[in-house]
């Protein structure tokens, strides 16, 4: 294990809320405030091995990246070993950080791919282990199981059955609290098609909230 991965394994992570993570996400948000202000000289720093300067960094994302990663595989675990690996990536290819003002795009980039190659991953061995059949009937039988709590919880269900790109934009937007422009540097997409999927991430969500209003009265 070389440097970088110590370091990343090293550094306790804990379950931080959701909520804990919006506000980080809005306190480095604010008006007249650039969230990338502090950044530069840190991420330099790492650049060229400083071991304390990478621990700053992790201590810096750990919370949003570790949220971004929970709102897709909705298992506290998995989002730890998530955020283990993106991280581990980060500080392996740090080298490849020509601008520093990309760090921030980048490191959220390799978490959404890091997060879709987990559900990619989850849903090959699902179907190689245990027949569809059987997983929605254990799925209809699990409603007092604490461990699948979430799927009795409407927004979830809708969050959850958006596709990958809908879900991506509606995280970073919605949850995380970044701007289309910013997104559009994550993803590599335009400005106009990220404030295209949150529109109908938007809608489908209503919808899905709609319908299990009127089953449920």
């Amino acid at each position: 294990m070389n440097s970088s991965e110590t370091l990343a394994l090293s550094v306790p992570v804990t379950n931080d809320k959701l909520s804990d993570a919006m506000k980080y996400r809005k306190a480095d948000s604010a008006p007249g405030r650039n969230p990338n202000a502090d950044l530069a000289p840190m991420i330099k720093a790492a650049i060229m091995g400083d071991r304390l300067a990478m621990e700053k960094l992790f201590q810096h994302f750990k919370i949003p990246i570790y949220n971004l990663a929970y709102r897709y595989t909705y298992d506290a675990a998995a989002a730890e070993d998530i955020l283990q690996d993106v991280f581990i990536k980060v500080f392996t290819h740090l080298d490849d950080i020509k601008n520093v003002d990309t760090f921030p795009a980048w490191l959220y980039r390799v978490g959404v791919n890091a997060s879709l190659s987990y559900l990619r991953s989850r849903k090959r061995e699902i179907k190689k282990l245990v027949p569809m059949s059987d997983i929605e009937g254990r799925m209809a039988e699990a409603t007092n199981d604490a461990d699948t709590s979430h799927l009795r919880k409407p927004l979830d269900e809708a969050i959850d059955a958006l596709s990958e790109r809908l879900k991506t934009v509606f995280v970073l937007h919605d949850v995380q609290g970044f701007k289309h422009q910013e997104i559009a540097g994550i993803l590599g997409c335009t400005v106009g098609t990220s404030k295209s999927h949150l529109f109908k991430a938007r809608m489908r969500i209503r919808a899905h909230l709609k319908k299990k209003s009127i089953e449920a009265s």
